[in-house]
């Protein structure tokens, strides 16, 4: 494998597939970058795109920090004020908003796994969409393969997807559109079918560890501490050493008491309190803690190694007592369709009452 591509860890398989689409001189015109978030797509699209290009050091350079015309990157963006689908996708922004998007893109082009982070930033605008148009009209023989990427691809509308999808259906010579989404069901069926598809793996702990230290400068022990919930990805394992980790396992912990108790109002004001500034981050991220808490119920039920809330056993042993003939994977599952329901824009505050009056109900059962 091309040393530009061994640049990312933890991806070998993923790797493998790029360097034989490499090899073998038929590059397609669409690529999907699929896998949960935090896990390498976006720095693998930057790497394969240089490899493309011959590993000039010059293009490869322009290809780093996102300049145009080189990498064209596509992303979820605000909408502005009397904006309409016609307007250019800045045009209406505020000064403050398009400097925001400036540093989080420079912050991007230095490290690779940093997640952009837009306030009211849900969708990829049509806008977006035709800017591609402008982008592609321009002949440019510098680079051999100039890259269209879209971040979180499966955030363009019906509508943006298919004026997307004309591109796919005549696509321009030297331009290879690179799709990177954590939930390619959303994506049409058309679009997928002219992508070449490739799934990304959850990362091992050990290269979660070498990612952290290495791009954000975490130490050995604040690392330690987040590791077992992060489930494989560098943007889960940023979020909580952000923000308090240790708050959010105690609330976790205390949601889970009161809900099993079938005190809601408590339950739900714990819950609330969570949700003050409305982040889809901060719902799902006590979801998933509460997912892995089940999941450890199995382990120490079944006496199985690895539990990750391991200052908690005493409450697992007394979960598995109590409610032992809970179905602990249909509760997972239920639990994860909630959790995935944060990312369509459904209602937050309705995702976490249906959280805790799934929570209480095995409460219910039980007497």
């Amino acid at each position: 494998m091309h040393e530009l591509l061994l640049d990312v860890k933890g991806q070998t398989s993923a790797l493998n597939i790029l360097f034989n689409i490499y090899s073998s001189k038929r590059i397609p015109n669409a690529i999907l970058l699929t896998g949960i978030e935090g896990v390498g797509k976006f720095f693998s699209a930057i790497q394969f795109l240089k490899l493309l290009n011959g590993n000039s050091n010059s293009i490869n350079n322009k290809i780093s920090i996102l300049s145009e015309p080189f990498v064209k990157l596509i992303f979820p963006l605000p909408r502005g004020k009397s904006e309409s689908n016609f307007d250019m996708p800045l045009d209406k922004l505020t000064q403050d908003e398009i400097e925001t998007i400036n540093e989080q893109l420079k912050e991007k082009s230095l490290n690779p796994y940093h997640q952009i982070s837009l306030k009211n930033a849900n969708n990829i605008k049509i806008n977006s969409i035709r800017e591609i148009n402008k982008v592609l009209s321009l002949n440019y023989d510098e680079i051999q393969f100039r890259g269209i990427i879209l971040l979180d691809a499966h955030k363009m509308s019906i509508e943006a997807q298919n004026a997307f999808l004309k591109n796919l259906e005549e696509p321009p010579n030297g331009v290879i559109f690179i799709l990177i989404s954590s939930q390619p069901d959303k994506l049409l069926t058309t679009i997928k079918s002219r992508c070449w598809t490739i799934n990304f793996s959850p990362l091992p702990e050990t290269e979660i560890k070498k990612i952290l230290k290495y791009r954000y400068k975490y130490s050995e022990e604040n690392i330690s501490e987040v590791l077992p919930f992060v489930n494989g990805s560098v943007t889960n394992a940023v979020f909580l050493l952000e923000n308090n980790f240790e708050k959010y396992i105690q609330k976790a912990i205390t949601i889970l008491r009161y809900s099993l108790a079938g005190k809601l109002f408590t339950a739900t004001k714990e819950f609330s309190n969570l949700l003050d500034n409305n982040t889809v981050n901060n719902l799902s991220t006590i979801i998933d803690l509460i997912i892995t808490w089940f999941n450890d119920t199995l382990r120490s039920k079944y006496e199985i190694n690895n539990i990750k809330f391991c200052n908690y056993k005493d409450t697992l042993e007394k979960f598995n007592n109590r409610f032992r003939k809970s179905d602990i994977n249909e509760i997972i599952a239920k639990l994860v369709l909630l959790r995935d329901a944060a990312d369509r824009n459904v209602n937050l505050n309705l995702i976490m009452m249906n959280v805790i009056f799934e929570l209480a109900s095995i409460g219910m059962k039980a007497k």
